[in-house]
């Protein structure tokens, strides 16, 4: 919500006076004294609510109301008007102000139509996030896989989604934990309200506890108003919160406590406000190695972990990986207006045989690259960049099933060869040929199978 107001008037005493008392009141208050400093003002600067005289130098009222409904049509204007002036109060009106007040005026009366607008505002936003909610709901199925590990995942979020027991999901960085808590939030009864996702790792330690708890205006120096936080947005709804393996020792204990007497206390407050709200946490850390370097309390770990979910590496369900490129090349091209029917047999072996360490993640910047530079139907080694060109020693012009098989295969028998110490009968017997097999193959593949010399360091 946008809480800024415009007041313009050219009374100075009662201009003044008023903006005085809005910021007390916590309000961030811009003045003005004429119709054309009001109108400059609106055109640099959104505000939430403009306070505006009908009388005034420069550009009177009705002007500047009409300037304000061409290019911020959402802004609520409150009119102030003498009593000879009712009827253009009228036409203010019907012209798209919300409302208006007579003069002499009474403070309170404005304060109140201004805190029952931000209240509108308010209440406007939340309609507009829960309709981005809702347009952004998808069900299980959009999770891409079909192997056994992914199955388990499945099986695990269905029964957990109609409960609200807290869940920790662990899984290194690209395995889709968001969008595990996502499918959990949709498939449960609050899933048509809202879901609140924060990551604990990207905001400072300092601001951690507001921005989870909220805080009172003067708790701190910067803190001129009440704020509500994160557990309060997510009210009926769920709160995500990732990266939590990062979150400072001292927020632990706050969210602790939240957890167990479902209960906040923002930063500045000595009243508790009660939450209803779903709990999932994410991290890529190892919680029970934290636990015992002292890094995170053992009480929270066991208060958030009622049911655990392991997303697997993507090198462990490898056989999903087919899958995910059809999706992604789908999902590209609907993104970029694309044609590509998928990916050549040389690049299916490549991203088979890849270590994946980003995960899914990769995966998905790999195609989105591919996408970008393939200027045919189907994407080849030379349009996926380093993965293509450096990791597995591929060529740059694998057009063909066999130069692509027997490119793996020389880069395959280097690896063996390398992991053996260079020890030819070694080898033969991890690759499962015979020695004078092994043989023609270096000969034929042309692969330098001498142990590298190490250079020798020079004496200083």
């Amino acid at each position: 919500m946008n809480s800024d107001i415009l007041l313009a008037d050219d009374e100075a005493t009662f201009r003044e006076t008023f903006a005085k008392i809005l910021r007390e009141e916590g309000m961030s208050v811009t003045v003005v004294g004429n119709g054309t400093d009001a109108i400059d003002a609106v055109t640099k600067q959104r505000f939430g609510v403009v306070v505006l005289d009908i009388r005034m130098p420069g550009a009177d009222g009705i002007k500047v109301l009409r300037e304000i409904m061409r290019i911020r049509p959402e802004t609520r204007v409150i009119m102030i008007t003498a009593y000879g002036t009712i009827e253009m109060a009228v036409e203010a009106i019907k012209l798209g102000a919300c409302d208006y007040v007579m003069k002499p005026v009474v403070m309170d009366d404005v304060l109140t139509k201004i805190r029952q607008n931000m209240k509108y505002l308010d209440l406007q936003e939340e309609n507009k996030q829960l309709k981005q909610e809702l347009t952004r709901r998808f069900d299980i199925s959009q999770i891409v896989g079909k192997s056994p590990a992914m199955q388990g995942v499945f099986e695990m979020i269905r029964k957990v989604a109609p409960t609200k027991s807290n869940v920790l999901i662990t899984g290194k960085s690209g395995t889709g934990k968001e969008l595990v808590a996502r499918a959990i939030h949709s498939l449960a009864a609050q899933g048509n309200r809202h879901f609140v996702a924060v990551n604990c790792s990207a905001i400072p330690e300092g601001l951690l506890e507001s921005e989870l708890f909220g805080h009172k205006k003067g708790s701190f120096t910067s803190a001129i108003a009440d704020k509500k936080g994160l557990f309060e947005s997510a009210r009926g709804g769920t709160l995500f919160m990732d990266e939590i393996g990062h979150m400072p020792m001292s927020c632990q204990v706050k969210l602790l406590r939240a957890v167990e007497h479902r209960q906040i206390i923002p930063v500045g407050s000595t009243e508790p406000i009660d939450i209803d709200l779903r709990l999932i946490a994410a991290t890529n850390k190892d919680l029970p190695k934290e636990i015992k370097a002292g890094r995170f309390r053992e009480d929270l770990y066991y208060r958030m972990n009622v049911v655990g979910i392991h997303l697997p590496d993507l090198c462990e369900r490898k056989e999903d990986i087919p899958l995910l490129v059809d999706h992604f090349i789908k999902q590209f091209n609907s993104e970029m207006g694309k044609t590509c029917a998928g990916v050549s047999d040389a690049v299916m072996r490549l991203f088979m045989s890849y270590d994946w360490k980003g995960n899914i993640r990769e995966l998905e910047n790999v195609i989105e690259r591919a996408s970008i530079f393939a200027e045919d139907d189907v994407i080849k080694i030379s349009d996926i960049g380093l993965l293509g060109s450096h990791a597995m020693g591929l060529s740059k012009e694998d057009e063909t099933l066999q130069t692509a098989t027997k490119a793996y295969e020389k880069e395959y028998i280097r690896r063996v060869l390398s992991k053996h110490n260079w020890n030819k009968v070694d080898a033969a017997k991890a690759l499962g040929v015979g020695l004078s097999s092994l043989y023609r193959k270096i000969d034929e593949l042309e692969i330098d199978s001498h142990k590298p010399k190490r250079s020798k360091a020079k004496k200083q």
